[in-house]
């Protein structure tokens, strides 16, 4: 990696973040996390099946959608519902994250022009 590429990486990361924390103070942590991780598929879907080489780099998918997206966090809210027994709460997040991010990764797919 060169440096020019490293500093595109910390750029979109710093990009990605800001982003993340934007959606959590809009529409609250929860709706913000699932919202962020959701678009996060959809750019990895799209770049990864670009076309064009340029949206294939490593400043795009490491970078700002690596940092936009957080499914560890994803992982801890879970968790946290599952010690408090709120089933219907880990079962309804849980749902709506692996659909949204399966969809909106195929929805990037589909935009990126894969046959």
């Amino acid at each position: 990696m060169t440096i020019r590429s490293a500093f595109a990486v910390i750029a979109a990361a710093a990009v990605g973040a800001g982003g993340r924390w934007l959606f959590g103070v809009s529409v609250g942590q929860e709706c913000g996390l699932l919202a962020a991780n959701i678009l996060g598929c959809v750019l990895i879907g799209w770049a990864v099946h670009a076309q064009r080489r340029i949206f294939n780099q490593v400043w795009l998918t490491a970078g700002l959608c690596g940092s936009l997206t957080s499914f560890s966090a994803l992982a801890v809210q879970l968790a946290v519902g599952v010690e408090a027994h709120q089933w219907s709460y880990v079962s309804i997040w849980g749902t709506a994250s692996l659909l949204g991010c399966g969809v909106g990764f195929d929805i990037g797919r589909s935009l990126g022009g894969a046959r």
